[in-house]
């Protein structure tokens, strides 16, 4: 199967449930660099595609291996429908070690499109089975849903606050 995403490295594969609060072992491959970047989000590949986790923390095992617990998910018994799931990194991650911003430090930020339209201002960042979707109180006090996909932010301002996404067409118009 073909890496989803050319943007993103192969971590390893999920072997198994690590204890009873939700955490996984992860089998890391061996081409990483020594030292594992420090995550704030994973990719684990469902039905070929890859879905964004947030990472809650990161352990090493004695065995070599990592333990990863995620944002949500406190149960055992659902990260073992995950046993066998591949897990990507962003490249980025390794390569200058830029960090993703975790959901929480998203609250406040101020969303524009590629035109530089004001298109709401981030209250808060909801967690679904399959994705994060950015909640955005708008103009006129409406409540605006964006799925957070990486591939949609062109700049992250930390210091203003503002994120620039590449927004596909009718996606404000879905929430109207």
């Amino acid at each position: 199967m073909p890496v989803p995403d050319n943007k993103l490295i192969l971590l390893g594969k999920i072997i198994k449930v690590h204890g009873y609060g939700g955490s996984v072992m992860i089998s890391l491959e061996d081409n990483l660099p020594e030292e594992i970047p420090e995550m704030e989000w994973v990719f684990i590949e469902i039905e070929e595609k890859p879905v964004p986790f947030f990472v809650s923390s990161v352990k090493e095992h004695a065995s070599g291996n990592i333990i990863l617990k995620f944002d949500g998910y406190n149960s055992s018994e659902v990260m073992t429908e995950f046993r066998g799931c591949r897990v990507f990194i962003s490249q980025g991650d390794i390569e200058d070690k830029r960090e993703i911003l975790p959901q929480l430090i998203l609250t406040g930020f101020k969303i524009f499109n590629q035109s530089d339209e004001y298109i709401g201002l981030v209250k808060k960042v909801m967690s679904l089975p399959m994705q994060y979707m950015l909640v955005l109180q708008g103009d006129e006090d409406d409540e605006l849903l964006i799925p957070l996909n990486q591939d949609w932010i062109i700049e992250i301002d930390k210091d203003e606050k503002i994120i620039i996404m590449e927004l596909p067409d009718g996606i404000i118009r879905i929430n109207q």
